[in-house]
């Protein structure tokens, strides 16, 4: 069995609690290091080892697998530029070793498998999306494009793979994928195709690339003798091509979750060479530890009575007791302990969602699960919530009842995103600034809009959003740049992701209503979804990221004393940049009462930031690229 998750046994994990604590159970790895066994599936984030959902992993003892081809050893004992030179950032790999604390590990073994070789056949630039052999892959800010493909848009060597968010306005996907191109992608099943979380190129073809075998997973469907269906591809095969040791005790059957390797014939079908199964988890030798694994919720199967049911991950199906954690096309990453009777408890839940819903407010009342702030709205802190109290120290990850108890009366913000017609809050936190007014931002509410250019309100979240008081250039576009009331309204609309902030004394903070001194579109998730031919339409509520963005957002690189890049663009930093008190708490490992201006700080820059670094920086473009404030997301 070949498996970029894991290999074969057990098909559905039973999910004993919905969140219970990780029981202790130490294990001793293959070199005799002590700690608890782990085995964890997701992208690579960073490398320097490696790192797979938030733990870095020591390599040198490694091995490196690539499992599409038969499990052939690659690398033993790799040097981190051995292993860069085989697999890049985004990476989709399945770590197995010996967790030794929270945040680091030893690697036995390293696994990878793409999800999808093949020939673009179609680009959709408006949605971030391509499609090859029949399967659509989504892209998001976080995906990782490789140089290959960005230098032959730019006509110029480029240092480093980067994010699909920090590229130039000038990188468009057709212009990164034109059609024909062979693509190679992992990352991960969706309910309608696949999320990228790095792609590859190769050459330009025609009619095929002479030895390239095409690669496709998914879920059969409409199976006969001689054919079936993954999404839009049609797969022709026989039994000889399945593989002997997946199907020696089963038979191929519709809802099984399959790799196809083979020949296409057109962009949609293909002739199989070899068929694997991928919907299985767990192999013999994994019979106790911890497993982490990140993936998109593919489909929800609610149990007929109760809150349980199945959800479906990377082709995995997982029962778990409360399915309204969950929504398709939800990204998460589960950690949890495997039990001796193939059970499994899970231990966190952390989403990897764009946080599009925020509040900045005071909180007035709490009731022992939740508070209410003074706009009205209810925040409920659950597991999945990293809780903060930046008025005391030792402030991390505060248990519920430990935040609750001191929450009232204080100043909190909060980010989160909508998830089956509640909010999942993925951060909350206590500040220790004494400012007073209330900030919302999120999507528009459906059927809220109401009124013409000359006087109208909208809500978010249930707060209707007053912008009566509100002067001309302070309604601004996603590039914050003033385009007044008439045009604001006009280019409103459900769903759209907006920002209301209320006057500086807090006033206009009032149970179920925010009077806005400024309103401000936001872009959805940083992704570039303009095209060349309108890159200097300012005015546009898109998302779309140019040159005259006066809010960047994204990770940081090359440092240096003075300037540093990110979101594709060089940007200066002077005396007068305000740095946020919490890029200084990191570096100093103090608490500070206060933001300051980099002018006035003893550190230099790359103490400040570091590569990767996510960061949100307002610029002033009147002389040069000058950062005006620093942020940390």
């Amino acid at each position: 069995m070949k498996n970029n998750i894991l290999a074969s046994a057990i098909s559905t994990i039973l999910i004993t609690s919905a969140l219970t604590a990780c029981g202790g159970g130490g294990s001793t790895d293959a070199a005799g290091i002590s700690g608890t066994a782990v085995t964890s599936s997701g992208s690579i984030s960073e490398f320097g080892s490696v790192f797979v959902n938030g733990v870095r992993y020591e390599t040198t003892s490694a091995k490196l697998i690539s499992v599409d081809d038969d499990n052939n050893v690659l690398l033993t004992n790799p040097t981190n530029a051995e292993l860069q030179a085989r697999i890049g950032l985004g990476q989709v790999v399945t770590v197995r070793g010996t967790r030794t604390d929270d945040s680091n590990g030893i690697a036995t073994t390293i696994s990878f498998d793409n999800e999808l070789a093949g020939e673009v056949s179609s680009v959709s630039v408006d949605d971030a999306s391509f499609v090859i052999l029949g399967q659509t892959i989504s892209i998001t800010p976080e995906t990782i494009i490789d140089d290959s493909l960005i230098e032959a848009v730019r006509g110029t060597e480029i240092p480093n793979d980067l994010k699909f968010g920090d590229l130039l306005i000038s990188d468009t996907l057709d212009l990164l994928l034109p059609t024909g191109t062979v693509i190679v992608v992992s990352g991960f099943p969706s309910q309608n195709g696949f999320e990228a979380a790095r792609i590859e190129g190769g050459a330009q073809v025609g009619g095929g690339t002479p030895g390239f075998e095409a690669e496709v997973k998914g879920t059969v469907r409409n199976l006969t003798p001689t054919q079936f269906e993954l999404n839009g591809l049609t797969v022709l095969y026989d039994n000889s091509v399945l593989d002997s040791e997946d199907f020696s005790n089963t038979s191929l059957e519709d809802g099984m979750f399959v790799e196809v390797h083979g020949s296409a014939n057109s962009a949609t079908q293909i002739t199989a060479a070899r068929i694997e199964r991928e919907d299985n988890l767990l192999d013999d030798d994994f019979s106790e530890g911890e497993l982490e694994l990140e993936g998109v919720v593919q489909k929800i199967m609610p149990d007929s009575t109760g809150t349980g049911g199945i959800i479906t991950i990377n082709g995995i199906d997982i029962r778990v007791d409360d399915v309204s954690q969950f929504s398709e096309g939800l990204r998460i990453e589960i950690k949890g302990r495997l039990q001796s009777d193939g059970s499994f408890s899970i231990t966190r839940i952390k989403d990897e969602q764009e946080d599009n819903v925020r509040i900045e407010d005071i909180a007035v009342s709490e009731d022992g699960t939740s508070f209410t702030t003074r706009l009205g709205l209810v925040i409920t802190p659950t597991n999945r919530s990293r809780l903060e109290d930046d008025t005391i120290e030792d402030d991390d990850n505060l248990s519920i009842a430990s935040f609750l108890t001191n929450v009232n009366g204080e100043r909190v913000e909060a980010r989160g995103f909508p998830l089956n017609a509640d909010i999942a809050w993925t951060r909350i936190e206590i500040s220790k600034d004494d400012d007073t007014d209330c900030r919302l931002r999120g999507p528009v509410d459906t059927s809220s809009i109401t009124g013409d250019a000359s006087s109208f309100t909208f809500s978010i979240e249930g707060v209707t959003i007053n912008v009566s008081n509100i002067s001309s250039n302070n309604f601004k576009d996603s590039n914050n740049l003033s385009i007044g009331k008439a045009t604001f309204f006009n280019e409103l609309d459900e769903g759209d992701i907006v920002q209301a902030n209320s006057d500086k004394a807090g006033t206009g903070c009032n149970t179920g209503e925010l009077t806005a001194r400024e309103v401000e579109f936001e872009p959805e998730d940083s992704v570039l979804l303009s095209t060349s031919d309108d890159s200097s339409n300012n005015s546009s509520n898109d998302g779309s990221n140019n040159s005259n963005d006066n809010e960047l957002v994204g990770s940081v690189s090359n440092i240096t004393a003075t300037s540093f890049d990110l979101a594709g663009e060089t940007i200066t930093v002077n005396a007068a940049t305000i740095i946020d008190d919490s890029i200084i708490e990191d570096a100093r490992g103090v608490e500070v009462n206060n933001e300051e201006s980099f002018g006035d700080l003893s550190e230099t820059l790359a103490q400040l930031l570091s590569d990767g670094m996510g960061l949100e920086v307002v610029v002033d473009r009147s002389n040069g690229i000058v950062a005006v404030s620093i942020e940390d997301l």
